[in-house]
């Protein structure tokens, strides 16, 4: 009997730290993970554009028996999830990580408390963070930011250059002017960021991995073996370098042509 799989996929390694959070909750499910690093980043295309490239992963899970997927890239959440949850709902169940953890993002947090929200420009843009927030608490005010810049500094492991600590710090004021008591790290790539966050402004920083972790969790109930199969859609030798500081990863990243 063929192994059952749990499909995982972003744009690059930042959905690394979805997996991550995932095999520590639970390290017996099997895995398959996707970056999509030909068409990085997704925070800049349109939504037309992020679906496309998402049905694609998608129908490649399909065929690998994949019946859970989790969407590590909050950006596909924002602009393709609704679309893709009516085309796939018979065949697929999705989690998407907005639309998973929104409650957990304000817990103890009070009316006319304020949130700040750093995320890519799609996601900024989608208003998807505030409409799910806003749902549970319209009281709460977020604090929206539009972080382009950040994902490139991960991917490419720019972290000692000037030009990126001027970006991050640009960033964060923003943050600190705004009085937000928590920070959502809108984008998957960002936890690679938080030491270099917190030595900028000290203020508490909220991954959404760890709370969607939990929810799959309390949601899939299948026997495996721990086995992860890594791929990427352009130069998967990078996607390994690139991955080695977040996720050890076993073995060798394959490419796939969709």
């Amino acid at each position: 009997m063929m192994n059952e799989y749990i499909g995982v996929l972003d744009s690059g390694v930042g959905g690394l730290s979805i997996l991550s959070e995932l095999y520590k909750a639970m390290p017996d499910k099997n895995y398959i993970y996707v970056g999509d690093t030909k068409n990085i980043p997704y925070g800049t295309k349109t939504p037309l554009e992020v679906y496309s490239y998402t049905k694609e992963i998608l129908n490649y899970f399909l065929k690998n028996n994949v019946k859970n997927v989790v969407i590590a890239c909050n950006t596909t959440s924002a602009v393709a999830y609704d679309e893709l949850k009516n085309e796939f709902k018979d065949r697929l169940k999705i989690f998407p990580l907005i639309q998973s953890i929104a409650s957990c993002a304000i817990e103890g947090l009070k009316d006319k408390d304020k949130i700040a929200l750093l995320a890519t420009r799609a996601t900024v843009n989608s208003k998807k963070y505030e409409q799910e927030i806003h749902e549970i608490n319209s009281k709460i005010e977020v604090i929206s930011i539009d972080c382009t810049g950040f994902v490139e500094i991960v991917e490419n492991r720019l972290y000692e250059e000037d030009k990126s600590i001027d970006l991050i710090k640009s960033k964060l004021d923003k943050v600190e002017k705004s009085g937000a008591k928590r920070v959502i790290l809108g984008c998957t790539h960002y936890p690679y960021l938080v030491d270099i966050f917190r030595k900028i402004l000290d203020v508490e920083y909220f991954n959404p991995a760890i709370s969607l972790a939990q929810k799959v969790k309390n949601e899939i109930n299948f026997n495996g073996n721990g086995e992860i199969k890594f791929y990427s859609t352009i130069n998967p030798d990078e996607f390994k370098k690139s991955a080695k500081t977040f996720f050890d990863i076993k073995g060798n990243v394959e490419l796939i042509e969709l």
